[in-house]
């Protein structure tokens, strides 16, 4: 059943996470240049790649809807032409640009007339998810741009004044979707990477100013330090494998928490080690903690996210869901929510 673990060469996946002005479309065709000759560029942003033509050699397609399956065409398209890197700039509209997931959500409500999302969730998430598996298994490297949702700050400049500072905060996408990439890194106004989450050992940490070819190097230099084709052997192999675990594991994955949080969560709440010497009822009450937690991020009141959290994962669970499918339903609902305040308090 268990292989020998290989190393294998691989594609990269990074994503770059950023305000407006941040430069991660030039960051993007600078790294892109150091990782291969063919460059092909999926712009969302109204041909604001193409303003740096006279500096990168790369090929273009500007999208005007940005439906998950329009970014599947283009995803499959640059695999099938053998381009070295694609580069999608950026994956923020296929979440709440015109027709991307929160926008199909509202008309499928809409002409439902059902004031509950998540039946329309049902309908979407598939979309969404066939999407990030184009990612995946995309032959290219790939390097995704991503907006992060805007504050301010108010700090003292270099002469002492009080001035404001506009600061990125989380990546505006689905939730937990930056799991999915080797590298994720924020950008900053200073067009400084700040590296978040990294495979690579070499970037853990590392914050690079003017991101381009030596990150580039150091990336390729990962990506080739492996076999060509993975050939692992097969080894008999134990597993003390406990539904408790496994079951506390997916759901804190899916809602991106650490495994060290959890443990001493445990140890200080319960005065156990793990989740195997939980009973049935206490493994509930810190599923329902994490998914509670995660909720008071999103900025959603604690009691609400508690009732929210009780009177919806039951139900959909009654309908034949899994639990992990349940509640990444829910979770989708609560980001919808979030979205739908931000948008009205910034209009």
């Amino acid at each position: 059943m268990f292989l020998k673990a290989v190393k294998s060469q691989s594609k990269l996946r990074l994503a770059l996470v950023g305000p407006s002005g941040s430069g991660k479309t030039f960051s993007s065709l600078a790294i892109a240049s150091g990782l291969g000759q063919r460059i092909a560029v999926l712009d969302t942003e109204h041909g604001s790649a193409s303003k740096y033509a006279d500096k990168f050699n790369f090929d273009v397609v500007e999208l005007s809807s940005f439906h998950p399956k329009e970014y599947i065409n283009v995803i499959q398209a640059a695999s099938n032409a053998n381009y070295d890197v694609l580069i999608i700039d950026s994956l923020s509209h296929a979440w709440m640009g015109k027709d991307g997931a929160l926008e199909q959500v509202d008309r499928i409500a809409k002409k439902t007339q059902s004031s509950n999302s998540f039946a329309a969730w049902r309908d979407v998430t598939p979309m969404h998810n066939q999407m990030v598996e184009a990612m995946l298994a995309c032959k290219c490297h790939l390097i995704a741009t991503m907006r992060a949702k805007t504050d301010y700050v108010v700090e003292p400049n270099e002469k002492g004044k009080m001035v404001p500072r506009k600061v990125g905060l989380a990546p505006i996408q689905r939730d937990g979707l930056e799991y999915e990439f080797d590298v994720v890194g924020d950008m900053n106004l200073e067009n400084e990477l700040i590296v978040g989450k990294s495979r690579c050992s070499a970037l853990s940490g590392q914050i690079i100013a003017q991101p381009g070819l030596q990150l580039a190097e150091i990336l390729k230099k990962w990506l080739l330090d492996g076999t060509p084709t993975s050939v692992p052997q097969q080894v008999a192999v134990t597993t003390n494998s406990n539904p408790h675990n496994e079951r506390v594991r997916s759901v804190r994955t899916l809602l991106g928490i650490e495994g060290k949080a959890v443990l001493e969560w445990l140890k200080t709440e319960m005065l156990v080690n793990s989740p195997a010497e939980l009973d049935l009822n206490q493994v509930d009450e810190l599923i329902e903690s994490m998914a509670v937690q995660w909720a008071v991020k999103q900025g959603v009141q604690h009691n609400h996210a508690e009732n929210s959290f009780r009177k919806h994962i039951r139900a959909i669970i009654q309908e034949g869901y899994t639990e992990v499918d349940a509640i990444g339903l829910w979770m989708e609902h609560v980001q919808q929510q979030a979205a739908q305040k931000l948008s009205m308090s910034v209009g």
